[in-house]
């Protein structure tokens, strides 16, 4: 019962991390509208879009890992971590001296960025925010997911601050700069407490277990990498897409509903993160997280859908009248989309536990190829509206296809290794050892 507790307090740690950002994620977007123009939300969405992509081409890739080998690490702990620091921050540097010599083939949304001092700002922003990502995930796998909201909760609140100060000093970057400063209020002394704290002392209680080899790691990010690839593409190319084909105007009444919509997507990929890391320290109680997570996810999840669906308008009027004309309908889109989500997300985070990061690659890719070829169909016959249904579509049907595989899990009486019956668990037997 006591282990079951411990998944469930991290769950609802990463969820309230979810609802703070997402409150104040609102209160933020609700300022930039009432303080800065159209053009200027929409470019500075655009660059936060830019930026959540390339910092997480490795953020994205490496937190499966992160979180599933953490709670395995023991002594060797402190050492996987700064690797995973330095190999994202080495690689997002590389991605945005791509991205930023390509600039003028990305639209007019991102013509802020041109210049020396800009890109530097830019490619410093995105190491930080990978660096965020990968401390989130950090926390999750040394189960002290605790400290997830209240780093949000510091940087969220900084970020407002930041745009209400820079409103007359930056009338174009402000939206982008204040978003990008407020990452080191978190990552600095939350990356003092990791380091410094939570890692020897997880070290310390755990220092006869075995650590994981390099062959089995390697093994597992080939493919989990490959999937969270598909993922980050998903997830962060939709936005970039809506950018590239609409006016900034357009482009900031989507991102606004894609930020309030998806956080319900956030709420199910933190309760995966959740099973994974608790499972992956106690493979016995796969399916009985799998159960509860399932009935804590309908409780928590379905109430808020209701709610968006019903007063999406109402919500987006807050930021302007022309916000709740054009984004309800992707609002209300997105948050039914929501429901689907959560056995994508949850059977995902099964096959972690379980190792089967093939089949886990293959599911994310089909994910990825529905939503973002959908969307480029789509966008052209519904405007802005077409990504919200993209994602709806596509959802549904991965639903379907993740269930049955789910339900399996649930059943499952758990054991060693938490596999399908005739499939050995490369990963349990050198934790027991």
């Amino acid at each position: 019962m006591g282990g079951g507790d411990s998944l469930f307090r991290n769950a609802y740690a990463l969820m309230l991390s979810t609802g703070v950002s997402a409150a104040l994620g609102l209160g933020f977007w609700l300022v930039a509208a009432r303080h800065y123009t159209e053009e200027a939300v929409g470019q500075g969405s655009a660059a936060i879009a830019a930026m959540k992509l390339l910092a997480s081409v490795t953020a994205t890739t490496m937190i499966g890992a992160v979180v599933r080998y953490v709670p395995r690490a023991g002594r060797a702990t402190g050492p996987l971590v700064w690797r995973a620091y330095g190999l994202s921050s080495l690689v997002v540097c590389l991605a945005c001296a791509a991205f930023l010599v390509t600039l003028d083939l990305w639209g007019p949304s991102y013509a802020p960025l041109r210049g020396l001092p800009a890109g530097l700002f830019f490619v410093a922003a995105c190491v930080a925010w990978a660096l965020l990502t990968l401390q989130d995930g950090v926390l999750t796998g040394l189960r002290k997911a605790v400290w997830v909201p209240v780093g949000n909760a510091v940087f969220s609140v900084g970020k407002l601050v930041l745009l209400i100060v820079l409103a007359g000093v930056m009338p174009v970057l402000g939206v982008f700069v204040s978003w990008a400063a407020a990452i080191a209020l978190s990552v600095l002394p939350l990356g003092w407490l990791v380091f410094r704290r939570l890692i020897p002392r997880q070290a310390a209680a755990d220092r006869d277990r075995e650590p994981p080899g390099a062959r089995e790691m390697g093994r597992f990010l080939a493919g989990d990498s490959a999937g969270a690839l598909f993922s980050l593409a998903m997830i962060n190319l939709l936005p970039v897409m809506v950018a590239v084909r609409f006016d900034a105007a357009h482009n900031g009444y989507f991102y606004t509903a894609y930020t309030v919509g998806g956080t319900m997507e956030f709420m199910a990929i933190n309760m995966a993160s959740s099973l994974t890391a608790h499972a992956s320290h106690s493979p016995e109680t796969l399916a009985e997280g799998v159960r509860g997570a399932l009935r804590r996810m309908a409780l928590l999840l379905v109430p808020v859908v209701v709610v968006l669906v019903v007063f999406a308008p109402s919500i987006l009027t807050l930021f302007g009248a022309s916000y709740a004309e054009h984004g309800s309908l992707v609002l209300r889109l997105l948050a039914v989309a929501a429901l689907p989500r959560v056995a994508v997300e949850l059977y995902i985070g099964v096959l972690r536990v379980q190792g089967r990061t093939g089949r886990l690659a293959a599911v994310q890719g089909v994910m990825c190829v529905l939503v973002l070829g959908s969307a480029a169909a789509l966008l052209g016959v519904a405007g802005i509206s077409g990504a919200g249904l993209a994602m709806l579509v596509s959802m549904t049907v991965m639903g379907v296809v993740a269930a049955p595989g789910l339900v399996g899990a649930a059943r499952r009486t758990g054991g060693p290794g938490a596999a399908p019956p005739g499939r050995a668990h490369r990963d349990g037997g050198r934790c027991r050892k």
